[in-house]
């Protein structure tokens, strides 16, 4: 049997891989694998629905063009700190 907590980050990676921008996908997946466990479950709650979001936006988020919602705010510092999204670690 599956535990249900493997499930639910199997569920979540493949939704943070199937994204419109590459640069997403890398980010998105960089932050779940290195942080999403370690985040207090109102941090977990937000990631997922900032996988809703338009990429378009957290983009813009991201890279300081426009400011991220209070309720992103973190999520988004780490994905810019993130040496995937700085292109640091490749």
């Amino acid at each position: 049997m599956v535990n249900p907590d493997e499930q639910k980050l199997k569920k979540l990676r493949w939704r943070c891989h199937r994204r419109g921008i590459v640069e997403m996908d890398i980010a998105f997946g960089t932050l779940l694998d290195r942080h999403y466990t370690h985040l207090p479950p109102e941090q977990q709650q937000a990631f997922e629905a900032l996988i809703d979001e338009a990429d378009l936006d957290i983009m813009n988020w991201i890279t300081g063009r426009r400011e991220p919602p209070d309720r992103y705010r973190e999520l988004v510092t780490l994905m810019r700190d993130s040496t995937a999204v700085t292109g640091e670690g490749r």
